[in-house]
C-alpha cells in the first residue's frame, strides 16, 4: 500500500493565516491613522495655532497702544500731579506690555515647533512608509501563499492514495542436467543433455 503524508495541521495553517489577515487589516488601519494624526499636528500648528496667536498678538498690540494713550492723556490732563496719581494707567500698560510680550514668544515658538515638526514628520513617515511595504508587500505574498498552500492541502488529503504497480516476480531459472556425482559448477563437464547416447552394436 503507498505510503501518504501525514498531513494534519490544515486547519491550523488556515486559522493562522486568517489572524494573519486580521494583523494586515489592524496594521493598515493604524498606518492610515498615523499619517493623519501628523497631518492633523501639521494643521492645528501651521494653520490653527499660527491665524490664533497671529490674532492676539494683534489685539495685544492695540491694547499696548491703547494703555501708552490713555497714561499720555492722563498725564497731560493733570500736568502737576504725584506720579503715583496715574497708578491704574501705568499698571493698565504694564499688564498690557506683559501680553504683548507673550504674545510675540508664542509666535516665535510656534515658527521653532513648525519646523521641528516638519522634520520629525518627515522622518515619521519614512517610517511608517517602510511599515506600509512590509504590511503590503511580504505579509500579503505570504496570506497568499498560505491560502494557496491550504487548497493544496485540502485537495491532497481528499485525494485517495495512489496504487503502486504490482511488483515483477523473476522467473527461477532451470538447473542444468548433469552426471551424477560430477561436482556442480565444473566448466569442463559436460551435461547429460549434451552427451549422445552410445548406439547400440549392430
Amino acid at each position: 500500500m503507498a505510503e501518504r503524508a501525514n498531513v494534519k495541521s490544515i486547519n491550523t495553517i488556515a486559522d493562522f493565516r486568517a489572524r494573519l489577515k486580521t494583523y494586515i487589516d489592524s496594521a493598515r488601519t493604524t498606518i492610515s491613522e498615523a499619517h493623519s494624526d501628523v497631518l492633523r499636528v501639521q494643521r492645528w500648528i501651521d494653520e490653527t495655532q499660527t491665524h490664533q496667536w497671529s490674532m492676539r498678538l494683534k489685539k495685544c498690540r492695540q491694547l499696548m497702544a491703547n494703555a501708552k494713550s490713555d497714561l499720555e492723556r492722563a498725564k497731560i490732563s493733570r500736568p502737576d500731579a504725584h506720579p503715583t496719581t496715574f497708578v491704574d494707567q501705568q499698571r493698565a500698560v504694564r499688564k498690557a506690555k506683559s501680553n504683548l510680550e507673550e504674545c510675540e514668544y508664542k509666535i516665535k515658538a510656534i515658527k521653532r515647533w513648525s519646523r521641528e515638526l516638519d522634520r520629525e514628520g518627515m522622518i515619521f513617515k519614512g517610517h511608517l512608509n517602510q511599515l506600509d511595504r512590509a504590511v503590503e508587500g511580504d505579509l500579503n505574498r505570504a496570506a497568499t501563499w498560505l491560502a494557496k498552500l491550504v487548497e493544496h492541502l485540502e485537495a491532497y488529503s481528499s485525494s485517495p492514495p495512489p496504487k503502486l504497480p504490482e511488483p515483477e516476480h523473476s522467473l527461477e531459472a532451470k538447473p542444468s542436467r548433469r552426471r551424477a556425482g560430477s561436482p556442480q559448477g565444473d566448466p569442463h563437464e559436460p551435461s547429460l543433455d549434451e552427451v549422445e547416447a552410445p548406439e547400440g552394436d549392430t
